[in-house]
């Protein structure tokens, strides 16, 4: 009975580890992308919003949900997620000591009103991890 007892934990346990770890695998590795209109001395997001006037600096952060992740890319849209609607894309994003990736717009002519997208995505990786949203108004 013991045996047969500990034969079943075993296979539960290794089932339930498998399970667990190829959800950590391939599941996000970047999470919670906020939007905000600055940044703290630490690189945490302060001063959270979605509405931004046309001369103002627009930031990024996402926390990184997996402790390899070191570099990431970040793609600006206008209106909505397409190749032909980027605004600005920054390569080799790094993961600052607050944990999170930062990275902002600042248009020197300003942005137009509208809708934007901004996404981010693992650094050598086709697949998005999070995306926000924020408009611009007069």
């Amino acid at each position: 009975m013991n045996k047969l007892l500990m034969a079943v934990l075993t296979v539960v346990a290794l089932l339930v580890g498998t399970f667990y770890g190829y959800n950590y695998y391939n599941g996000p590795k970047i999470v919670d992308g906020v939007i905000s209109e600055n940044i703290d001395e630490k690189g945490n997001p302060i001063d959270y919003t979605n509405e931004f006037s046309p001369g103002d600096t627009v930031y990024f952060s996402a926390k990184v949900n997996r402790f390899w992740v070191k570099k990431a890319k970040v793609v600006w849209y206008k209106d909505r997620v397409a190749t032909s609607n980027r605004v600005h894309v920054e390569e080799n994003v790094v993961l600052n000591d607050a944990g999170y990736f930062n990275a902002k717009l600042s248009i020197p002519e300003g942005l137009e009103e509208g809708r934007y997208m901004v996404t981010i995505y693992k650094k050598g990786n086709k697949i998005r991890e999070t995306t926000a949203e924020f408009y611009v108004k007069k």
